[in-house]
């Protein structure tokens, strides 16, 4: 086996350490007389950063040892850091194959996905990378979520997204490029940054330099430019409901009051439809909540939320007959939904069903530890 090498191209981060954290658990190696000497000659070449000859060497090494895990880890680093992205791609595929599960080579796989446009495989390698320590060192942090955020906002996962977004705003770390990804999340637009028109720029960027200033603690910042924000663009669909979503944590009721902004400027708006009446049934607000329901679930009926909204708020008029339906069916999609359970327990102690009532207060218990 040959691995063809690659000339040096611009490499803005240098992982290092991610090559740190996968160095100890490769294993030592028999001495083998061409292979030793091979495998000798690649590691002083990447030692003095002369990468397409340690790319060529470490070849060779594995033509003599094809099951040398930690060459093809290297091979697989240099080619990343070469721009040489499907050929790292393949070295960590047999790296992955001899060392199945390890962090930094998922990771470091899924960076060089995301260069080559494989965006699912790399949302893929980057969460499982991520979630086995990949990124604990802060040096290969910032690159990971960042790369990760985009990824979860371009495949809809806009709530993911905006808290791999945040990361950035706890530890002040700015960019235009992050501004553009967390307007592109909060304005629920699944697409990459780098696809924003030129013309279009400037909008997301303000939108995310006002999510940005809410996620850093600058809530003043941050309301001041929602308004301007809501001043200059009343109609932009999820705009409001972007505030709304940052609000929720600390102030539900400030994020109810944009949740009914959202839906009155963009009254197409059926996902913020449903958020506004669950938000309302949290809140104890099931009149209110009733008629949001039925609006989301009226253009689409399986809306889990708007579901267990209306059986919750049906559950207060007494209609035990419609609020076992809607929540029994949330629950046989998701059998581990405390508002459902709540309602079912509400519904249940107002018919006088005690032991049934009983029984889903002690699944609400357990829930809630």
């Amino acid at each position: 086996m040959t691995v063809k090498p690659v000339a040096k191209g611009s490499f803005t981060i240098v992982l290092i350490i991610l090559l740190a954290a996968c160095a100890g658990r490769l294993h030592a190696q028999q001495p083998v007389s061409q292979f030793d000497t091979l495998s000798a000659r690649a590691t002083e070449a990447r030692n003095q950063q002369n990468i397409p000859l340690a790319i060529q060497l470490y070849g060779e090494a594995l033509d003599a040892k094809p099951d040398w895990a930690d060459g093809w880890f290297y091979v697989g680093l240099l080619q990343y850091r070469s721009n040489g992205y499907a050929s790292a791609i393949d070295a960590l595929n047999h790296f992955l194959k001899l060392q199945p599960g390890v962090g930094a080579a998922i990771a470091l796989r899924g960076l060089s996905e995301f260069e080559t446009a494989a965006y699912d495989d790399a949302l893929r390698d980057l969460e499982q990378g991520v979630k086995q320590g990949a990124g604990d060192q802060p040096g290969n942090e910032a690159i990971l979520r960042f790369h990760l955020a985009e990824l979860l906002g371009r495949a809809g996962r806009f709530d993911d997204a905006v808290a791999q977004y945040s990361f950035f705003a706890a530890h002040r770390l700015k960019d235009p490029l992050l501004s553009l990804g967390i307007g592109l999340a909060g304005l629920r637009i699944p697409d990459l940054p780098q696809n924003v028109l030129p013309e279009k720029r400037q909008f997301f960027e303000a939108v995310g330099d006002a999510g940005y200033a809410y996620l850093s603690d600058d809530t003043d910042a941050a309301d001041g430019q929602f308004n301007d924000l809501f001043a200059r663009y009343p109609t932009t669909p999820n705009l409001n409901f972007f505030y709304g979503t940052l609000l929720y944590k600390d102030s539900p009721t400030l994020a109810i009051e944009q949740f009914r902004a959202e839906v009155e400027h963009v009254p197409a708006n059926i996902y913020a439809h449903g958020v506004l009446a669950f938000t309302l049934t949290v809140a104890g607000r099931f009149a209110e909540a009733k008629p949001e329901a039925e609006i989301a679930l009226a253009a689409a009926p399986d809306m889990e939320m708007a579901q267990v909204a209306l059986g919750r708020a049906l559950a207060d008029t007494g209609d035990v007959k419609r609020t076992t339906e809607l929540l029994n069916k949330v629950l046989r999609k998701d059998p581990q939904n405390l508002e459902a359970h709540m309602g079912l327990a509400d519904v249940y102690s107002r018919a006088g069903r005690r032991e049934d009532a009983y029984r889903e207060r002690m699944v609400c218990l357990s829930l809630a530890k």
